[in-house]
């Protein structure tokens, strides 16, 4: 039977995913043993032996074929074997670590020996892994690439608990770089494995990742591939190959910027110490930002390297002085750039890359990147691209500027009035207004994607609207101008006038005022109708496949994420970008607006008020029923209204207790209170810890994950030590069990004046958790594990801790008792019951939600929570009204 390259491929396929499943301690030495095998089976020599066996079995030795035939396949053949096959090299070395595996178990890392290959057919080197051995032309033939200016380069990681650390970004569906398909890396994780392995760069194109081709693919295509790839993942990529500093090809370049109210425009990485690019102390320019000057003008380009401003060289600097230099420069700022070959294209072969320090040189924030999807669990902090060094007032205000891109002055499109017939539509006519003021005019300022207004192509952003139906607006207020558009019927007949040069004033004017506004720290608001941007966090999970009110692309999140709503001008619907985990904008479309989802709420909960008092009088029976039915009330709790009564301590306890909960609350003081606190969004600017936070888990199975985090991890996460007035015991240490109060008057005195963020009543002595206890755990650089009611959170914020508040969410009734099979059924309804009103009374506040169905899900994913909550830069909340 003929032995054959494809089925030798297939069979070492199946003996690498036998490998992959021996993770027990007992299996190394099989492990070990069939690792070996693996390597001859990869090694040039072994596959060139199937080629020989297979040519010799199918063309010699066939009688099929005349001498002709055989002579022209074995021509053939020699070519193929020139143009794909290396010189044999030595297989790769495996090194063994004995720290990092689970459970003990060893982890064998490859150390792939790379040598540099020549090719017959060119003269550029082309560095090439030995730990792969089909070739990597593949993807290279689509069209864009000359083989000559790339390395074609194989590299196999080893997937770590943080995933494979790095980020891609592009895909057929969403380029990266213009009329680029490829699948591209954007982002190297610090501590990820492929930042260990060291060799994966920003701006390498990935084109196989093992045997699956990632050429003109989707991005989503790309992310499966990358997730599907298993323990051992080689990728094959397309990577350019630039000249050195110094070359005859490196040239320079003077530019003259102007600023104007937009700033150079911008972004920078690089310097001493935070280098960019490998060996160079650079500063390079990583993100040219739409409307900004340097894109106004056209000839900066990201790569470029600044070389000089105005007459201060940049040079082998810190980062730092190389912001101070650029944001000293006056309005006029002459720029020297080098780069490799001063070719101005539109598309250079370099995609923008994202780095993990970055300054943006423009005052507005930038547009955010192509969607990218993470391959890591590994968390950067939250970068803060604006004002890199610039002092805290300035750096939490940059979030909040809301000034657009310019209109282009000059782009060729007529400045003669048109008519402009719509048809309104069910979302109306798809566009917003500004203006309406001291004579100024109306302008179109923003135009819905897929409305009416963008379907038709008639109507810009920057048109001044001169009539509706008729009616003049030259000079009307906005006001008038809004009613003429709602009552103007289905049948819109517009004037509209191109006027960007007029707009472009009115949006500096807009500007101005904004920033005015923020310096001073007036909380007041513009009109509405003026776009609006802001960060907020979503309060509640939306899924647009469920709304089918959307007017055009819905953007999908969950309770807890970042949106950086990009338009909230419109009383519906606000466009929004979604941030992940890395502060990255992945995610962009239509979100309902705060009014709409608390509309659509309201009438939600008065179609089901009967059903839900019928719920609640069964719940009141069963809160107030019990053993004996008593009832504790406490004249203390009134005195200090956030004083926890003994009651409270059990309310959200993981078993039944043996007492019931003091339902304080009337049902229908609890009902007005529901309607009134609908959760949608929440205002937030980012903020930089000074302390680490501490923790607190609400909700059922919250005692154990207290212990296990604290069992798992005792040198992240510690218990402070709680104040009493109770008389000290023999064995009892004062400081290390309790700070013992000397009297009664002195722990209250502390507790009016907002010292506790918690305290409670026992055998009528008081026990409270002070704000200065935390802060010692937290001074340990240490998580302070609190077990306190819900209450206690806002206390905290206020405190500037900022606790991580995870609200451990039940699925049903039957999920709880699968968590807890000593629970009866009625106990497990209570627990339902009580984690329902946990979460109405205090949504608000939970940084986020933690569900699953098993107890180890639900832990993971609390571990998951803390350590991408865990600073150094965090979303707080802000005082801006939504």
């Amino acid at each position: 039977m003929p032995v054959r390259k494809e089925d030798a491929g297939k069979a070492l396929e199946l003996l690498e995913r036998y490998y992959e499943k021996l993770n027990k301690p007992q299996d190394r030495a099989l492990r070990m043993a069939i690792e070996r095998v693996i390597r001859i089976f990869q090694s040039h020599l072994f596959l060139a032996l199937l080629d020989i066996q297979e040519f010799y079995e199918t063309t010699l030795l066939d009688d099929t074929k005349t001498p002709e035939q055989k002579a022209e396949e074995t021509h053939e053949a020699l070519r193929s074997w020139q143009s794909h096959h290396a010189p044999v090299e030595s297989p790769p070395s495996y090194q063994d670590f004995e720290e990092g595996g689970v459970n003990g178990e060893t982890v064998l890392t490859p150390v792939v020996t790379q040598s540099i290959v020549q090719s017959d057919q060119q003269d550029s080197f082309v560095e090439k892994s030995t730990a792969e051995s089909s070739h990597v032309d593949s993807g290279l033939e689509n069209g864009h690439v000359d083989s000559g200016d790339y390395q074609c380069i194989d590299i196999t990681l080893e997937r770590g608990t943080t995933g494979l650390g790095f980020s891609i970004g592009g895909g057929k569906d969403n380029p990266h770089i213009d009329n680029d398909f490829g699948i591209y890396i954007t982002r190297i994780i610090k501590g990820g494995a492929a930042a260990q392995d060291g060799r994966l760069n920003v701006g390498d194109c990935i084109v196989k990742v093992n045997n699956t081709s990632t050429v003109n693919v989707s991005h989503q295509e790309a992310v499966e591939a990358l997730k599907a790839a298993g323990g051992t993942v080689t990728l094959t990529l397309k990577r350019e190959q630039s000249a050195k500093p110094g070359s005859e090809n490196q040239q320079t370049e003077e530019i003259v910027l102007t600023k104007g109210t937009k700033g150079l425009g911008f972004s920078i990485a690089g310097g001493k110490g935070n280098q960019h690019v490998p060996n160079d102390d650079g500063i390079y320019i990583t993100k040219i930002i739409d409307g900004g000057a340097a894109q106004q003008d056209g000839r900066l380009q990201v790569g470029d390297k600044i070389v000089r401003v105005n007459d201060t060289s940049l040079e082998d600097v810190a980062h730092e002085d190389a912001v101070a230099t650029l944001k000293k420069t006056q309005n006029k700022v002459v720029i020297v750039v080098s780069r490799v070959g001063m070719m101005h294209t539109t598309d250079s072969g370099t995609p923008p890359p994202v780095y993990h320090e970055a300054v943006n040189l423009s005052q507005p924030p930038p547009p955010s990147p192509p969607p990218e999807e993470k391959v890591t669990d590994s968390i950067l902090p939250i970068a803060v691209p604006v004002q890199e060094s610039a002092p805290p007032n300035e750096h939490t205000n940059s979030l909040k500027k809301t000034q657009a891109p310019s209109v282009p002055e000059d782009d060729g499109f007529t400045r003669e009035p048109r008519n402009v017939v719509l048809n309104k539509g069910p979302t109306g006519l798809g566009f917003n207004i500004v203006g309406g003021e001291d004579g100024e005019g109306i302008f179109i300022s923003f135009i819905l994607a897929g409305g009416v207004a963008d379907l038709s192509g008639d109507l810009r952003r920057g048109d001044q609207i001169l009539s509706v139906n008729d009616a003049d607006l030259e000079d009307a207020t906005h006001e008038k101008a809004a009613a003429a558009l709602k009552g103007a019927g289905n049948t819109v007949v517009i004037v509209a006038q191109y006027k960007p040069e007029e707009y472009n004033q009115f949006e500096a004017k807009i500007h101005d005022i904004r920033e005015k506004m923020m310096n001073s720290g007036s909380p007041g608001t513009l009109r509405t109708s003026v776009k609006r941007q802001l960060y907020v966090r979503a309060l509640f999970d939306y899924d647009k496949t469920k709304d089918s009110g959307l007017p055009s692309q819905g953007l999908s999140f969950k309770y807890g994420d970042i949106l950086h709503v990009t338009n909230a001008s419109d009383d519906e619907w606000w466009q929004a970008r979604r941030l992940n985990a890395l502060g990255e904008e992945e995610g962009r479309g239509v979100i309902p607006s705060k009014r709409r989802v608390e509309r659509r709420e309201k009438s939600r909960m008065k179609t089901v008020k009967f059903s839900r008092n019928s719920e609640e009088n069964k719940t009141k029976t069963s809160f107030n029923e019990g053993t004996g039915g008593r009832k504790r009330s406490f004249k203390f709790s009134k005195k200090l209204p956030f004083f926890k009564k003994e009651s409270e301590n059990e309310t959200t306890s993981d078993v039944e207790p043996s007492y019931t909960s003091n339902a304080s609350d009337s049902e229908s003081s609890y009902s007005a209170r529901a309607e009134d606190n609908i959760l949608s969004y929440e205002a937030v600017v980012q903020h930089e810890l000074q302390h680490t936070r501490p923790v607190i888990v609400l909700g059922p199975l919250k005692d154990r994950i207290n212990d296990d985090l604290i069992s798992e991890f005792p040198d992240k996460f510690g218990s402070c030590v709680p104040h009493t007035t109770r008389e000290r015991r023999d064995y009892e240490v004062n400081g290390r069990d309790y700070h013992f109060v000397e009297s009664r008057e002195e722990m209250e005195r502390s507790i009016q004046n907002h010292m506790f963020i918690e305290a409670g009543q026992y055998n009528d002595n008081l026990y409270g958790t002070s704000v200065q206890s935390v802060k010692e755990v937290a001074e340990k650089n240490k998580h302070c594990i609190l077990d306190v009611s819900g209450y206690a959170i806002k206390r905290l914020q206020v405190a500037t801790l900022y606790p991580i508040a995870i609200f451990l969410k039940p699925k049903s009734v039957d999920s709880i008792r699968e968590l807890n099979k000593r629970l009866t059924e009625e106990q497990a309804q209570k627990t339902y019951d009580r984690a329902l009103k946990l979460e109405q009374e205090f949504g608000e506040y939970f940084t986020a939600v933690a569900q699953g169905d098993t107890y180890d899900e639900i832990y993971t994913k609390c571990k998951e929570i803390i350590r991408q909550q865990s600073g150094p830069v965090i979303w707080i909340p802000s005082k801006e009204k939504l």
